[in-house]
């Protein structure tokens, strides 16, 4: 298995959409936040840039994002993010076919960065709580 982890996104001072990270993922395309102060979102683009899919936007299509931080996808395609705000701290998987759920729910406190190990276990950076957690993905 092939897992492919991006950094926390960061908003340019231009206020324009940062340049996505190329994807070396199955995915075939890129995996990109949008900055703060726009809607929050995940856009997967394929490599001549044109948005394949918009996530976190749509409570029809699975969870609304909050403060998306970290990002991971993983060879099947599936997207993984941190998301935090003042009523949610989670970590949650937007599948590459069908709807996302919360992945973690309970216990976090600002989860930051987001890792997936090859022997199907994720690893999340808890901030406030100030420590790693790893939990079984798959």
């Amino acid at each position: 298995r092939h897992l492919s982890c991006l950094p926390p996104l960061i908003p340019n001072r231009s206020r324009q959409m940062a340049p996505p990270l190329p994807d070396p993922g199955s995915a075939g395309g890129f995996v990109l936040g949008n900055e703060t102060g726009r809607v929050p979102c995940i856009r997967v683009l394929e490599p001549g840039w044109n948005t394949i899919r918009i996530l976190g936007v749509c409570s029809g299509l699975g969870p609304v994002l909050t403060c998306p931080w970290g990002l991971c996808i993983d060879s099947d395609g599936d997207v993984l993010v941190t998301d935090w705000g003042k009523q949610h701290h989670r970590v949650l998987i937007y599948p590459s076919k069908g709807v996302g759920w919360p992945l973690v729910t309970d216990n976090l406190s600002s989860p930051r960065g987001l890792a997936l190990l090859p022997d199907g276990h994720m690893v999340v950076s808890d901030s406030m709580n100030h420590c790693i957690k790893i939990y079984q993905y798959k």
